[in-house]
């Protein structure tokens, strides 16, 4: 039973929520269907995951938070997915009642978990929202935190952190940050313009080696994350003043950056600041780079990167389903029993991809002896391989 707790915990992580009439507790609107009606004004329950907090709205811009850490606002933003990073997906519900007890700053535990409220489907920061709450059914006790997986993040918000290595502005440099790690710039600069497309005060400003020609710029960590990484999540634009289109690229280091394997390229960024996340989910010692994969002379702004540790997500316990992929070790193999077809990959516990495979049905693959992480569509599964 302890094996399948993960798996159980997982599986309610990913189901979804069940479509209602908004009547009660018990058969609550989901986010999408409360969207549907936001002009109608009237009193319903709905029902969906807290994937973080609006902070503002200012300068016809939304200010909001999906990852840690939380200020600890007025406001939840709920979600028909866990995942979600839409704003057009979600609704935020005003807490000003209960924010003692359930802002995400002092009870990061909520942080995507179910809330289901009932109140009155209005405008709220300019958001179809939900206001003037009759009832409030909280996530239910105990909870995992989640957010404590969150400690990687960077804001770019320090100007005399960055130390440039030349005098021309895309020599590159070093950004010296007090909240993560060092960050190498090369081809890039510290962005604090009126053109900087920010977050809040800078962001990390990615052109060409030489401004207007020469190589891709790219900013890159200067230290190990030893706890794995999960999720990515960051914001990106193009610089204001550029017109043309420009992309990046996510590409990862587990040897101190002698060389890097690339996760995601030709990421088109938009024209305003927009929120991207990528699933990594590999587990060892990790650096990160960030580049530009494009050959134009266009700039793109680079601003706060989330970074979560490797770790399996949980939410409230549900009933156990039909696993999907069973795997189990014989000698020299790793063997399996899918019921639908499936992709897996096998890690060494340093994080090394070993193999990569489609399976389905019954079959074993052959392993040498030794100890891996083996990652399904549903979990990840550790594996001792014998002689």
């Amino acid at each position: 039973m302890k094996q399948l707790l993960p798996l159980i915990l997982l599986i309610a992580h990913i189901l979804p929520i069940m479509a209602g009439d908004g009547s009660s507790a018990q058969s609550p609107l989901t986010v999408t269907q409360a969207l549907a009606r936001k002009n109608d004004h009237k009193s319903y329950y709905v029902s969906g995951y807290i994937v973080g907090e609006y902070r503002d709205y200012s300068n016809n811009k939304h200010f909001y938070y999906l990852a840690p850490p939380f200020d600890g606002t007025s406001a939840y933003l709920i979600a028909d997915d866990v995942d979600e990073i839409d704003l057009n997906r979600m609704m935020p519900v005003q807490i000003k009642d209960y924010v003692d007890n359930y802002n995400l700053d002092e009870n990061p535990q909520y942080w995507h978990k179910r809330l289901t409220v009932k109140g009155t489907l209005t405008d709220y920061f300019t958001l179809p929202g939900i206001k003037n709450l009759t009832d409030w059914i909280a996530p239910a006790e105990p909870l995992d935190d989640e957010a404590r997986y969150w400690n990687f993040y960077e804001t770019f918000e320090t100007k005399k952190a960055y130390t440039p290595d030349g005098s021309q502005m895309y020599s590159g440099g070093t950004y010296a940050s007090a909240e993560t790690c060092l960050w190498k710039f090369v081809g890039a600069t510290y962005g604090d313009s009126s053109n900087d497309m920010k977050w809040d005060n800078a962001a990390a400003h990615l052109r060409l080696t030489e401004s207007t020609s020469g190589e891709p710029g790219y900013i890159c960590m200067l230290a190990d994350k030893t706890d794995g990484i999960g999720y990515l999540r960051l914001w990106a634009a193009r610089y204001k003043e550029d017109k043309g289109s420009a992309s990046f690229g996510i590409f990862l280091s587990n040897d101190q950056g002698k060389s890097w394997e690339a996760i995601q390229t030709d990421v088109a960024i938009e024209k305003e600041l927009t929120e991207y996340q990528f699933k990594i989910m590999r587990p060892g010692t990790w650096r990160v780079k960030i580049a530009k994969t494009d050959n134009s002379a266009n700039g793109i702004d680079i601003d706060n990167i989330h970074i979560s540790d490797y770790y399996t997500p949980s939410a409230v316990v549900a009933a156990p389903a039909e696993i999907p992929v069973r795997l189990w070790s014989a000698p020299g193999a790793l063997c399996f029993e899918a019921s639908q077809p499936a992709d897996i990959r096998i890690y060494t516990l340093a994080g090394v991809l070993v193999n990569e495979q489609h399976i389905a049905g019954h079959g074993s693959l052959p392993l040498p002896a030794g100890f891996y992480l083996v990652s399904t569509p549903t979990t990840q599964v550790k594996i001792i391989v014998r002689e």
